[in-house]
């Protein structure tokens, strides 16, 4: 890892390729990520491929090919070493590779109404999540695996955020309040954004120095504003010099 910046506590976010830093985490409580797809598209990459030193995507991004095989080689392991940490988790797909990943628990994922971009029999009107061990509290009642939304992901310099209410969700079905939430693939840092919303920790992982300043500044943003009635991490405490 080449910087750490413990934004308040339980909230520490690593620049760096997630399969070095992964090992060196301990046990959290949940996995909330939305990784590359392999599908050619930009988007951004927690883990480097081992023949390049960059990453990467459209546009800002260095030059990395999101391709199956980098998908295979590179994302797959990093998530099955972060689910090893992790009691439940929830992983963002894209359908035509799913096939790829740790097998799941259960498919939901975000129903969108208005469609976003077409495929080759249509419209994408679905965008599907991975859904690995058993949801909290379900003995107090079901959630929907499943959420509609019609939202935009905040204009930022990344290409390819989420919708700050997808990731709401996710980490509202994926975790209590106070639990640790850990997101190997950060980019711009939307994931940690919900969770310091929502009163969980949260740890990050991201290998793009633009994208990590990035959620350094949203995510410090966050912890200024959370949700009504949901108590926001404590700053970190000053040590005293002996």
């Amino acid at each position: 890892m080449s910087r750490v910046e413990h934004i308040a506590e339980g909230v520490t976010l690593y620049l760096g390729d997630c399969r070095e830093i992964l090992p060196t985490l301990g046990k959290v409580d949940a996995v909330v990520t939305d990784p590359p797809y392999g599908v050619g598209l930009g988007t951004h990459l927690g883990a480097k491929d081992g023949r390049r030193d960059h990453v990467l995507v459209k546009g800002s991004y260095a030059s990395y090919d999101d391709t199956e095989e980098n998908l295979i080689g590179t994302v797959i392991p990093a998530i099955r070493a972060a689910l090893a940490k992790a009691k439940r988790g929830l992983v963002f797909c894209a359908g035509s590779n799913i096939w790829h990943f740790p097998r799941a628990d259960l498919v939901g994922g975000v129903y969108l109404p208005a469609a976003q971009g077409r495929n080759k029999w249509g419209f994408t009107s679905f965008w599907p999540c991975l859904l690995y061990g058993q949801a909290p509290d379900l003995h107090l009642g079901a959630r929907a695996t499943a959420h509609r939304s019609t939202s935009s992901a905040e204009k930022s310099d990344h290409p390819c955020p989420k919708p700050l209410d997808w990731m709401k969700w996710s980490v509202g079905i994926a975790s209590r309040v106070g639990e640790t939430i850990l997101d190997p693939f950060m980019g711009s840092g939307t994931t940690g954004v919900a969770a310091v919303k929502l009163g969980r920790k949260f740890i990050g992982i991201e290998i793009e120095p633009k994208y990590f300043d990035i959620a350094c500044r949203r995510i410090s943003e966050a912890l200024k504003q959370p949700d009504m009635f949901i108590e926001k991490p404590k700053p970190l405490k000053q040590e005293a010099l002996l």
